[in-house]
């Protein structure tokens, strides 16, 4: 599994994004700066899938 996730410097919810993207073991790249189109970070795309922010990033979780 292949995520990315942008994330800005001190962000809380980035850091319990990324946490919980290495519990599923996913390979992860971290992009510095907003996604354009999303109004927060983190934003997580998981294997080219438009996740969203840790909200639904935690959904997903408890579904995989």
């Amino acid at each position: 599994m292949k995520a990315t996730i942008h994330t800005l410097p001190d962000c809380k919810w980035c850091v319990k994004a990324k946490k919980l993207l290495a519990m599923l073991k996913a390979d992860v790249t971290e992009v510095n700066g907003k996604f354009d189109g999303f109004p927060t970070v983190p934003y997580i795309e998981i294997d080219g899938t438009p996740i969203g922010g840790f909200t639904e990033l935690a959904a997903y979780c408890r579904k995989h």
